[in-house]
């Protein structure tokens, strides 16, 4: 279903309910903004009215029993109540306050819900961020998202099966790809469309459109897809100019993480009692290197660490352990040297390192996976692509410089895979180990790669898999 066919069926959710009017889409920006406002006037109008009502009853009856000073205690405030309730009636109705209130955006050029000055990247959003609070009289739907908190619409609690479709139709429009109601192909030939498709998981989980090289349209649009690509090109890929940038896109391209895959299969291939001491050694020095323990003992255990890890191989890769502890010039000049100095940095700088490179050792444990470790190249591929784009769109790179690199990319990838699913099953594998255990993010990555394939609009099924790959750009 597209977008325009989402939106009808979220306004026919809410049909009848107290969220019904709630809603406006702005077509010419793309932006649906929920006004969560009717559903807090509702409850101080019902708040005061069943108060006061009840207080001028009591007043009535006590009144009636022939207390009159006991009545005026209740019938004053019971009067004061309605009034109230009949104010905010009259200010709602003939007043522009009900526009003080703030309304939530999901705007689509940007793929991000925003209030005030809070953005949250769709991509960031997940099922259980629209959770729901009971009250006396309503059910409200909240986001809670670490960076926003805000009611989004209220039912009141007669409403129980509109209240949730209106929350399923509403993830929906949030899970949806920005490719399913891209704006056409952005002036791009097919052979840059497949080249943008090669590398589409890694553009759409982040929230960029899967149409075009550089920024979505729109002036707001560019701004954050320039702010957010400098973001991700500092955290994590440490990119602070061009030259580490290229430095990064370089580093995926000859090892990138499929080389740890490779390391780590040869691994998982060893006897269960070899697995066992290198797993159990592992764990102890890194339990060293987080209490800052590094006496001579450390270092011998790190050496012994890096011959079982390097296997036959292990004495060559062991003997250069000290020189690059003492950081001496040339230590990582060599192939060994490179590989064992990338190993020590994720050891000592990443705290996580240890414990993910055991769960890849269980996960490769499965034959067929370790048997088609050596097919994870779009894992490190698909983010290369990705690079390049951001470097674009924060002004590091030329549009020409970007095709002419990823070019030979993307014929690649075309030789090294059958089809689009096929791609896209080794990038998932791919991701799964990198992760060490997937998290909460893989179901997201399968959910988005799944949406690419059957989408009736993704680029991978507008392009054919073996699209000839030659320059068709002027």
């Amino acid at each position: 279903m597209g977008q325009a066919g989402q939106l009808d069926a979220l306004e026919r959710a809410v049909e009848g309910t107290l969220a019904e009017g709630s809603f406006e889409f702005d077509d010419a920006e793309a932006v649906l903004r929920i006004e969560g406002s009717p559903v807090l006037t509702t409850t101080w109008f019902l708040s005061c009215g069943v108060v006061g009502v009840a207080l001028l009853m009591a007043g009535a009856v006590l009144s009636l029993a022939g207390l009159p000073d006991e009545a005026r205690w209740a019938l004053a405030p019971g009067a004061g109540l309605l009034g109230c309730a009949l104010g905010i009636v009259l200010l709602l109705r003939f007043t522009p306050v009900a526009a003080l209130w703030s309304d939530v955006e999901l705007r689509f050029a940007e793929r991000a819900m925003v209030h005030r000055r809070k953005r949250v990247p769709f991509g960031e959003l997940r099922p259980e961020h629209l959770v729901w609070k009971n009250g006396w009289f309503f059910r409200r739907l909240y986001v809670r998202h670490p960076s926003l908190r805000k009611q989004l619409a209220g039912f009141f609690g007669s409403e129980e099966r509109q209240a949730a479709e209106f929350r399923r139709r509403l993830w929906e429009l949030i899970a949806a790809p920005e490719l399913a109601d891209a704006p056409g192909d952005g002036g791009l030939t097919p052979v840059q469309r497949w080249i943008i498709a090669a590398g589409a998981p890694y553009g759409a989980i982040n929230g960029f459109l899967v149409d075009r090289l550089g920024t979505a349209p729109g002036e707001s649009a560019k701004a954050a897809d320039r702010r957010t690509a400098h973001e991700l090109l500092q955290d994590p890929w440490g990119a602070y100019d061009l030259e580490q940038l290229l430095g990064a896109v370089n580093w995926l391209v000859q090892d990138g993480h499929r080389a740890d895959f490779a390391r780590d299969a040869r691994l998982a291939a060893r006897p269960p009692a070899a697995q066992e001491e290198y797993g159990t050694l592992l764990r102890e020095v890194d339990a060293l290197i987080a209490r800052d323990d590094l006496e001579p003992p450390f270092v011998e255990r790190l050496i012994e660490l890096v011959r079982l890890r390097y296997g036959d191989e292990g004495g060559s890769y062991a003997r250069l352990v000290p020189r690059l502890l003492r950081d001496e010039p040339g230590a990582d000049v060599s192939e060994e040297g490179a590989e064992l100095a990338q190993f020590l940095h994720q050891l000592f700088n990443d705290r996580n390192h240890a414990s993910e490179e055991l769960h890849r050792l269980r996960v490769l444990a499965d034959p067929a996976l370790r048997a088609n470790v050596e097919r994870f190249l779009i894992w490190d591929y698909g983010r290369a692509l990705m690079l390049y784009r951001w470097g674009h769109m924060v002004g590091w790179l030329t549009e020409e410089y970007c095709w002419e690199r990823m070019l030979p990319l993307a014929i690649d990838i075309q030789r090294r895979y059958s089809s689009w699913r096929d791609m896209a099953t080794c990038y998932l594998q791919g991701r799964l180990l990198w992760s060490g255990g997937g998290g909460k993010a893989q179901a997201e990555y399968e959910r988005l790669v799944e949406n690419l394939l059957t989408e009736p609009r993704s680029p991978w099924n507008a392009l054919p898999w073996d699209l000839p790959l030659t320059r068709d750009w002027a």
